[in-house]
């Protein structure tokens, strides 16, 4: 997932967030956890009386500023991002993305929600160290006939990246923790690095990248995705990334099987920042559908869509 544009959001935004009511039914809250031997160095549990304009930026249209830039987020998604309470909301210190549809003269387009924390919170793993990232996340419950291009995420961009106007990928650097597709019950989780031309998927296999998937996802429930950089080693080709669910190991991949240090340590050693959002249509949904997405039974609202409790970092003591 990449290619955005944004807004910083406003008071008005947040008000307007937070008067709108989810149907989706609110768990008992609870704060994002302590881990051991970790410090938890951020956190965002959804509470706060400004809202999302604390940590978070809103992404907008079709692709990110400037000229030139490359249309549908360079993953040919349909939606277009908004503002709008109906697309992305606060309810009960709960995160609501929603993707929402419109038909008319028989034309059906597609809006939804998309945010990233802003450029104070950015994090990068101190060497010899461990950094975790996670996210409690309720995938929405509909049946996967009616959830067809629907791609809910939870990933991290190379600050380099954003600081470079939205350019260099994927050299920058991506770190997908989340990427469920037409409401499977199995999630993605990928890096991207390296290069990609014609010719070349370069050390991280582009645009495929590289990584597994995490089986036996329930949706409609609350589950806990993270992602674990382990840079404990001197040696890069010793270093890991772990994909986590539920506080449990469930994918890995090592510097070595990179297998080039400049690719490796853009993934590792360099500050990324979170997004968080609910993508419509595009080249991963339809690879896996075998034809295009959305189709005509594909449902919009919170049963297609994303709710997140808490994100939140921690660095190993």
């Amino acid at each position: 997932m990449q290619f955005y544009t944004f807004l910083v959001l406003v008071v008005s935004d947040f008000l307007a967030l937070q008067a709108s009511a989810s149907p989706l039914a609110r768990r008992n809250y609870s704060k994002s956890p302590s881990k051991s031997g970790f410090k938890k160095v951020w956190y965002e549990e959804f509470t706060s009386p400004h809202g999302l304009a604390t940590n978070w930026n809103y992404a907008i249209g079709t692709h990110y500023p400037g000229a030139n830039q490359v249309a549908q987020w360079g993953t040919w998604e349909v939606e277009t991002y908004t503002t709008d309470p109906a697309n992305i909301r606060i309810a009960n210190g709960v995160l609501y993305i929603t993707p929402r549809k419109k038909v008319s003269n028989g034309q059906t387009t597609w809006t939804s929600g998309r945010i990233e924390s802003n450029r104070e919170k950015q994090w990068v793993c101190a060497d010899k160290k461990k950094m975790i990232v996670e996210a409690s996340i309720k995938l929405g419950s509909a049946a996967e006939a009616r959830s067809q291009g629907i791609w809910p995420a939870f990933w991290m961009l190379g600050s380099a990246f954003r600081d470079a106007g939205y350019k260099g990928w994927p050299a920058t650097g991506e770190l997908d923790i989340m990427e469920s597709v037409n409401g499977g019950r199995s999630t993605s989780g990928m890096i991207h690095c390296g290069w990609y031309n014609n010719k070349s998927g370069g050390p991280c296999n582009e645009p495929n990248g590289k990584g597994g998937w995490v089986k036996g996802v329930k949706r409609g429930v609350w589950n806990t995705f993270g992602i674990e950089i382990d840079k404990t080693s001197s040696n890069w080709k010793s270093q890991k990334i772990t994909w986590l669910f539920n506080g449990g190991s469930k994918h890995s991949i090592t510097g070595a099987q990179v297998g080039n240090s400049v690719a490796w340590k853009a993934l590792v050693d360099k500050k990324f920042y979170i997004l968080l959002n609910v993508a419509v249509g595009g080249s991963m949904p339809d690879a896996l559908a075998g034809a295009q997405t959305p189709n005509s039974k594909t449902l919009d609202g919170d049963s297609v869509g994303m709710a997140v409790d808490w994100v939140a970092v921690y660095q190993q003591n």
